[in-house]
């Protein structure tokens, strides 16, 4: 018996080790652009709902007769939803599988935008934007965690890129949408834009259908069936095009067994997931203190009319158009950390120039340049987080890093009221460039290397040992 059950451990350690491996030798092909697209367009109807509530406050509170006081907690709802989905979802994921939570946050997220369009009162505004942050982080944790997986390890970074096109997308199209609509529309002008944003209830059926379950979470369920069956058919595709090259060496053991109460019971994982944290935190407490922050300052402290305000963001929402690009040329060249700590560098200047110049152009182009680097550092974290956590605990320990992100949201709010209202909006800006380059600095010295590396042999170092 025993040696039945040693040859049993052999034969599961030599397929959770060679499934992945196969799955990351894969060149790139239909089926992944076709992924891709879906995701992408999940991401943006996800970003759509996100920014809508911001453009339509004003429209919101004629038509309800909500006061400010009344919207603000209304907004604040929907980060607390947030929140939630970013643990709920994660924790979901690792126990009943990426695709099962990606449709089912996606039917939320697009419910809570339908409860929104049809809200009558205060108290039902309140559970509409909790219900939709809920589906909408839920969502967006497990597509960065499905991307991970399931993408080769060459490619993860410039497949991420491209999944962020979809905020490229959305974020001048919401701008431009609420530009022309709202002003000259009637009072449920508004409603009818949320109404769009329940589009996702055709998308999750999509994602069921097309989307395959993750490889990686059914190895970590011992699931070796099902996963062989889905590599066998990319392998098939991929045959047609050419030999496969020889499978690469993965150092380490069956990483992909680790239950979740043993993969989060291991100090390095708990030490890396709080590292992640730290940056991720950072990386959005100073993305908030310019997205919340800006453009009130530039109205309030330079005097700019609210038409020219709003014509300057909508330029820079176009000027970070060129971020997925940039990526794409960086994200799987230079390693994740040490691209977080460039890029969070670089974006000291023009966070400096921002929050100093009274000059048009030099506000013009400091707020774009601050616009791409802002996004370059997000974009990096997106492909980052999930590479740094073993399967076994990948969804939640990806929510909980995004989670602790989001409270960087929360934080912006009280903290941006009280640098502006002490130094203006230099203050704000060189505290968030301060923000960014301090919270990247621990990441680049403590955070696991993920760069063209397999999941499996950055989830063996870590859980090498317990110290």
């Amino acid at each position: 018996m025993d040696l039945l059950d040693t040859a049993d451990t052999t034969v599961r350690k030599r397929k959770s080790a060679d499934i992945p491996a196969r799955l990351d030798r894969l060149p790139v092909m239909a089926p992944h652009i076709v992924w891709i697209s879906i995701l992408a367009l999940n991401l943006a109807l996800e970003y759509y709902d996100n920014a809508l509530f911001a453009y339509t406050m004003p429209a919101i509170a004629d038509s309800t007769g909500l006061s400010l006081g009344q919207l603000g907690t209304v907004s604040s709802a929907f980060f607390v939803g947030m929140v939630a989905g970013a643990f709920a979802g994660g924790w979901l994921s690792d126990r009943f599988g990426r695709r099962q939570v990606l449709v089912w946050s996606t039917l939320l997220y697009s419910l809570g935008a339908l409860a929104t369009a049809f809200a009558p009162n205060f108290e039902a505004m309140i559970l509409a934007r909790f219900v939709t942050g809920v589906g909408v982080q839920a969502a967006t944790s497990v597509l960065l965690v499905y991307v991970a997986e399931m993408f080769p390890s060459k490619t993860r970074g410039r497949f991420v890129s491209i999944l962020t096109m979809g905020f490229v997308v959305v974020a001048p199209l919401v701008a431009l949408l609420a530009l022309v609509t709202i002003p000259g529309g009637g009072p449920d002008t508004w409603r009818h834009l949320f109404i769009i944003g329940s589009v996702g209830l055709l998308i999750a059926p999509l994602v069921r259908l097309v989307l395959p379950e993750s490889v990686r979470w059914h190895i970590s369920r011992g699931q070796f069936d099902k996963a062989e069956q889905i590599v066998e058919r990319l392998e098939a595709r991929a045959l047609r095009r050419g030999p496969l090259s020889d499978l690469p060496v993965v150092t380490g053991t069956d990483t992909e067994q680790q239950s979740l109460r043993q993969v989060l019971g291991n100090r390095r994982v708990l030490r890396v997931i709080t590292v992640v944290s730290l940056g991720y935190f950072g990386a959005t407490l100073g993305y908030y203190l310019f997205g919340n922050w800006a453009l009130y300052a530039i109205v309030n402290g330079l005097g700019y009319s609210e038409t020219h305000a709003y014509k300057v963001q909508l330029i820079w929402n176009v000027v970070y158009c060129v971020t997925p690009l940039i990526a794409l040329v960086v994200m799987d060249k230079v390693e994740r950390k040490t691209l977080i700590l460039i890029t969070s560098l670089v974006s000291a200047l023009p966070f400096v120039l921002l929050g100093v110049s009274t000059s048009s152009p030099v506000v013009m182009s400091a707020g774009g340049a601050v616009a791409i680097t802002t996004g370059l550092v997000l974009t990096v974290f997106y492909a980052y987080i999930p590479e740094a956590i073993p399967t076994g605990a990948r969804g939640l320990g990806s929510g909980i890093i995004i989670g602790v992100g989001r409270f960087g949201g929360a934080v912006s709010g009280v903290l941006g009221a009280a640098l502006y209202g002490g130094w203006g909006l230099g203050g704000v800006m060189i505290t968030a460039a301060a923000c960014y380059i301090a919270f990247s600095l621990i990441v680049v010295m403590f955070g696991p290397r993920t760069t063209n590396r397999s999941l499996e042999g950055v989830a063996a170092e870590e859980l090498s040992t317990n110290t």
